[in-house]
């Protein structure tokens, strides 16, 4: 293989080569995989002479690039099963999808979950060696003996102390998603003792196997030994390694939910936690979800974007440095008054850097932060400061209804924290915030940015609110308000709407966030007006299957613009390709969207296109109000940020653009955010 070769497939798969001899080294403290390298899900993806080459590159880069040769990788060897194992591993997997066919899907996730477990690892040929593939047939064996059990409706694994497997059928996709269970030594199922629960966010690298690796482990082994701890623990999956954003962040609820119904779980009590990867996500839902957690602790990851990964002032188009905003942990550091939060980095690695931007960041809202620093430590705990940590984290409860309450956002996706809920706002994606004051005679409110919002139930009965100067009367424990000509008036849920749709929960935009619901992509079956429009749609399907199947391990549900019922319209974010001369249902809803498309051009924002442009939009569903339509969009991100790291995993595109499609890459003619009510 020449050097431009080597280059070229670098390039290609952005192979980090320095933590390829991580892949297998967990945090022995925290049980989490290390941020690492994306090199097993990368050489899966290709056929066999590709996953050569790919190893031969491994084993090549060192020496052709001096600044490589430090790291001395190893090289990390693909294994393919001989026909012995591939015929047990083929008749496993279709042996127990049959016996699963017996079971309502519900009812059989948590044996299904070794189905999926076993046939994604087949599918993408996740085997390093031999014992992956004994781990995968004793994963279709676990399968079938809980396929047996739960015919005979017997559970044993849900009230067994230690550690087991469990699945999930997502409403997002359909799909069955795992998540594991620590149930600690002595747990009682009869017990009335409402537990703490523990959520542990895990770091990058983990794929189906090595999560049922470390959640189904080998019996006798010291990992299957129930902990002696005073806490029920839930190990979400995230669907896989997409930094616990989007369809990631939607499991951990998921799988929340689930685990909520199955024991007694004291909700003032809910821990969260994580490490790398894990680390970014504990910033990320603890403090978007401020609300939830009794405290927070994370370790290592990272807390914004544009440090993270060195990006130039001007580097990046305008509008996706606003949508940074959306995750970036620095910008919601005042939801620190909120939650508890107990920081940890190592004193010896890159990553102690979030922690300290949120220390900064905490610094200027006048807010204390606890960040325990690691000594003589690098990507790992430090077990003393673990054991701290721990303490720590014992000692919270949640409060329910605090009486004061500090609150920002940027975005009405994340609209709420306790009694404070914030409806509209004036700008998206520029800082709003509520500060609310129950604890004297009247509530006292300051806001800025905000437009609508709801006070309520109050944590005290008052008769006045005191709001940007203004007082009101309060009647009841509840209070929507509206803002119009800097003055505030009193609402209530009878009042008429403003005509025509507004941006609120779950229904803001931008295009990526329709795929944290259930959604159906809806492929057309007509001929396109024009040849490009066609591939365009042919080259974006492909690729928003492969990169949905990599980033959040599923499968598209695709349907034909023939085959939706109206409950599809009402109950799904439907995803339409093509143009209205190709796709039906899009043909219905065109003339109802922001834009006029015909043959012969993109009308759209004040400016006409040439023909065969592409425009891409996500608006209110014109066939369900509580629903959106995209048009022409997978995630806006594409599989190299996926194999880059997860802080590359931002939107790419706001809410609407118009995209020129003759090339591979479609070049963004024009990009923009729809207003607050939906328009231009």
């Amino acid at each position: 293989m020449g050097g431009e070769a080597i280059a070229a497939l670098q390039s290609r798969l952005r192979i980090r080569i320095r933590l390829v001899d991580q892949l297998s080294k967990p945090s022995a403290e925290s049980g989490d995989a290390l941020e690492c390298g994306d090199c097993f899900a990368a050489m899966a993806q290709g056929p066999s002479e590709m996953r050569r080459s790919i190893l031969l590159l491994t084993l090549t880069v060192a020496a052709a690039a001096p600044t490589l040769a430090q790291f001395q990788p190893q090289p990390v060897r693909i294994y393919m099963p001989t026909a012995d194992e591939r015929r047990q591993l083929d008749e496993g997997i279709a042996a127990l999808r049959e016996r699963l066919k017996s079971l309502p899907s519900a009812e059989a996730a948590d044996a299904a979950v070794f189905l999926r477990a076993a046939d994604m690892a087949d599918r993408l040929r996740l085997y390093t060696d031999q014992r992956q593939v004994n781990t995968v047939l004793r994963c279709l064996d676990l399968g079938a003996k809980r396929a047996e059990l739960l015919v005979g409706r017997e559970q044993p694994w849900t009230t067994t102390p230690g550690r087991s497997l469990r699945g999930l059928v997502s409403r997002i996709d359909g799909s069955v998603q795992p998540y594991g269970v620590v149930l600690p030594a002595g747990f009682d199922p009869k017990s009335t003792t409402r537990h703490r629960l523990d959520v542990v966010l895990h770091g990058r690298g983990p794929t189906e196997v090595s999560f049922l690796a470390q959640n189904e482990p080998e019996p006798g082994s010291n990992a299957a030994k129930a902990p002696d701890q005073p806490f029920i623990e839930l190990h979400p999956f995230g669907r896989g390694n997409n930094g616990w954003r989007w369809a990631g962040e939607t499991d951990v609820f998921e799988a929340l939910e689930h685990v909520t119904k199955q024991y007694r779980i004291d909700p003032d009590r809910i821990v969260l936690r994580g490490f790398s990867m894990g680390g970014h996500g504990a910033w990320h839902l603890g403090l978007h979800y401020a609300d939830r957690w009794a405290a927070v602790s994370p370790g290592a990851g990272f807390s914004e974007t544009r440090k993270y990964i060195k990006v130039a002032p001007g580097s990046v188009p305008e509008y996706q440095e606003r949508m940074w905003g959306i995750y970036d942990a620095v910008d919601y550091a005042l939801n620190l008054f909120n939650t508890p939060f107990v920081a940890y980095g190592g004193d010896k690695d890159p990553q102690l850097q979030a922690a300290l931007n949120m220390k900064e960041a905490a610094e200027r809202e006048g807010l204390p932060l606890t960040v325990i620093v690691g000594p003589d430590t690098e990507h790992r705990y430090h077990p003393e400061s673990l054991k701290q940590i721990m303490a720590d984290l014992a000692t919270h409860r949640r409060t329910p209804a605090p009486l004061r309450v500090r609150f920002t956002t940027r975005t009405v996706k994340y609209d709420q924290c306790f009694w404070v809920r914030v409806h509209s706002l004036e700008d998206h994606y520029r800082p709003a915030v509520v500060t609310a004051d129950a604890s004297g005679e009247q509530l006292q409110v300051k806001t800025e940015n905000v437009t609508r919002l709801t006070l309520g139930p109050l944590p005290r009965k008052l008769a006045k609110v005191r709001i940007d100067g203004q007082t009101l009367d309060l009647h009841g424990d509840t209070l929507s308000l509206t803002r119009s000509a800097n003055a505030w008036r009193s609402v209530n849920d009878r009042s008429p709407n403003v005509a025509g749709p507004r941006k609120r929960h779950n229904l803001q935009g931008p295009i990526d966030d329709a795929f944290m619901d259930r959604f159906i992509v809806v492929r057309p079956t007509g001929t396109s007006w024009h040849e490009s429009t066609g591939a365009y749609v042919d080259r974006t399907l492909a690729r928003f299957t492969e990169e949905w199947r990599l980033g959040f391990r599923g499968e598209l549900p695709v349907r034909d613009d023939t085959a939706l019922s109206e409950a599809d319209w009402k109950d799904a974010n439907l995803v339409l390709f093509g143009d209205p001369a190709s796709n039906k249902l899009l043909a219905r809803v065109a003339p109802r969207l922001p834009l006029k498309w015909t043959r012969e051009g993109v009308e759209l924002a004040g400016r006409t296109y040439p023909a065969g442009s592409i425009p891409v939009l996500i608006f209110p569903s014109p066939l369900s109000r509580e629903r959106y339509v995209v048009v022409n969009s997978g995630h806006t991100w594409t599989r190299r940020e996926i194999e880059e790291s997860n802080a590359y995993l931002t939107p790419k595109l706001p809410d609407w653009a118009v995209l020129k499609p003759d090339t591979p890459t479609p070049a963004v003619l024009t990009a923009g955010f729809f207003n607050e009510r939906w328009g231009l």
